[in-house]
């Protein structure tokens, strides 16, 4: 697989969110066929090479500090946009053997897992685009995206070729009654998801700082000990009192203050400073199958559902009610049988 520069896989999405067309052509070239109209906004000829290396003929130069990534964060600022589609399943769906498929995938570490019954249903997923902004020693920006199936409220599941066919989509009526997540639920979800995957894309350059932060500190520690060092030592070879005495001591305390200052200016100089928005949603109508299922720990029972999705061929997994995490093996509480991924139950 083609390695890609990380500006230009940054470029790709924010292309595609335009409907542009972008294709990697080589490890630091990116080739776009734009929009008029955002060709236009960008200064650049509708069918351009992009580059990460400067001097490649015929192509846009582009690092974090290009003027073209500022256009493209201002746009994104005025774009975001919701869209709901819903996607017909050509195929057979089917309704049963999910007994034996439930026990085989979903296993309570401490309880019991009782197959009910299993039906045709549609189920809403979210399709979330959080674009962000990156600052320190310089500036990036990039987008995360992921999906939440409203149900189970679980993030970051694969929905398979669910959209690959553009015949297989149709018109929806959005007041259709269909479980949906408590929206403050919803927006905690999405900020916690997010925060996850943008930091997991910038922890590299998190990494490279915080190595950057402690060189310089130590070097600053190093340089401003020696000078009070070299004070300490005249002070004592000469044996000073007094008046002379305190002017140096004055002259260490000074020093100390003033490597004090040059750590806080390291430390501002380092840090990053991250902003993000939700910059576009999509709301999927997918047809999925609904598994009733009975979750037991001692008297505890309840009634859950889990759900298959034919564009996968899987059982999605359930959320741990601490953590929010997905989860296939979990422990059940003994007072409500509340699913606790086996990560969480160690620290409890």
């Amino acid at each position: 697989m083609m390695k890609t520069d990380p500006i230009l896989s940054t470029l790709s999405k924010l292309i595609s969110l335009y409907d542009g067309i972008a294709e990697p052509t080589g490890e630091h070239n990116l080739t776009a066929l734009l929009a008029k109209n955002i060709a236009r906004e960008l200064d650049v000829e509708e069918e351009v090479t992009f580059s990460t290396r400067a001097g490649i003929p015929n192509s846009y130069f582009v690092t974090y500090h290009s003027e073209l990534l500022k256009k493209f964060s201002q746009l994104l600022a005025n774009r975001g946009n919701v869209a709901t589609i819903g996607v017909r399943y050509s195929g057979y769906l089917k309704t049963t053997g999910f007994d034996k498929m439930l026990v085989q995938k979903i296993a309570p570490q401490n309880g019991l897992i009782r197959y009910l019954d299993a039906f045709p249903k549609t189920t809403r997923y979210i399709w979330c685009h959080v674009a962000y902004t990156a600052e320190a020693d310089e500036k990036k920006i990039g987008m995360v995206s992921f999906m939440i199936n409203e149900l189970t409220g679980v993030a970051g599941v694969d929905i398979g070729d669910a959209l690959l066919w553009e015949s297989d989509r149709i018109p929806v009526d959005n007041s259709t009654s269909l479980a949906r997540m408590d929206f403050s639920e919803l927006s905690n979800l999405i900020e916690k998801t997010s925060s996850r995957l943008i930091r997991a894309e910038l922890d590299n350059w998190y990494a490279k700082l915080t190595r950057a932060r402690a060189r310089d500190s130590e070097r600053l520690k190093a340089y401003y000990g020696t000078i009070s060092e070299e004070i300490q030592s005249k002070i004592e070879s000469k044996q000073l009192e007094g008046e002379a005495k305190d002017k140096e001591l004055a002259r260490i305390d000074a020093t100390d203050r003033e490597l004090e200052r040059k750590l806080i200016d390291i430390q501002e100089r380092y840090a990053m400073k991250v902003e993000a928005y939700l910059y576009g949603a999509m709301v999927l109508y997918l047809p999925t199958v609904h598994i009733q299922c009975e979750l037991v720990r001692k008297k505890a029972k309840r009634i859950v559902t889990v759900v298959w999705n034919p564009f996968t061929k899987i059982i999605e997994p359930l959320r741990c009610e601490l953590s929010g995490e997905p989860v296939y093996e979990f422990y059940l509480d003994d007072k409500e049988a509340k699913i606790i991924s086996p990560t969480v139950r160690g620290e409890i």
